[in-house]
């Protein structure tokens, strides 16, 4: 009898838990969850491309005697597309390199105004070169590269998308600051400071 009271007392604690994951839950999660997971997968694409043309500029060195003529072009524009496509990610990870100098030394409200105030930089900067990087894609959009001919708007427009990205998560990260009114804690981030503080402890 007492077993069975239990079990009708235990049994609603699953419910509350998922209540309060959805309560929360921060808003456009999923959104920025799509985003940064295409953003990843087309990372890894370029990244792919950059080992094959290089592993095949190697073979063809030294079974064929000279390289492919255009496998130093094509590595070379997939490493400009992972480079901003990866940035963009790390921008929603909260990733990029930081100097907390200032932040440490506020309250909770003079952090949370600090975050919104450097999102908000962020994403302007990242919109100011955005409409200078339009204008010049746009005027050497028909140069072609050497070996290949890709026509140079290829090249620098994965600066023009790498920055739009880029201002969109900071735009969601200042929306997800202000909606949760607190600053903005990622926990893979704060689980490696804690592991790199115990490492330098035990030493």
């Amino acid at each position: 009898m007492n077993a069975a009271n239990d079990s009708n007392f235990t049994d609603p604690a699953p419910d509350e838990g998922r209540g309060t994951e959805s309560a929360t839950a921060l808003p456009y999660s999923r959104f920025v969850h799509w985003m940064s997971l295409g953003e990843k997968t087309l990372a890894a694409l370029f990244l792919f491309v950059i080992l094959a043309t290089m592993g095949a500029q190697v073979f063809a060195r030294y079974f064929f005697g000279a390289p492919f003529p255009w496998s130093e072009e094509v590595a070379r524009l997939a490493l400009i597309w992972m480079t901003f496509m990866s940035a963009a990610f790390v921008m929603a990870e909260g990733r990029h390199i930081t100097v907390d100098v200032l932040s440490p030394r506020l309250s909770v409200r003079g952090q949370l105004w600090l975050e919104c105030l450097s999102h908000g930089i962020v994403a302007g900067t990242c919109l100011l070169l955005l409409i200078g990087g339009i204008r010049f894609v746009w005027y050497v959009g028909k140069v072609g590269s050497p070996s290949l001919g890709i026509p140079m708007s290829w090249w620098y427009g994965a600066v023009d998308l790498g920055l739009l990205l880029m201002a969109i998560h900071s735009v969601v990260n200042l929306l997800q600051v202000l909606a949760t009114g607190r600053p903005s804690v990622h926990e893979g981030i704060a689980e490696e400071e804690a592991l790199h503080l115990e490492m330098e402890q035990s030493e």
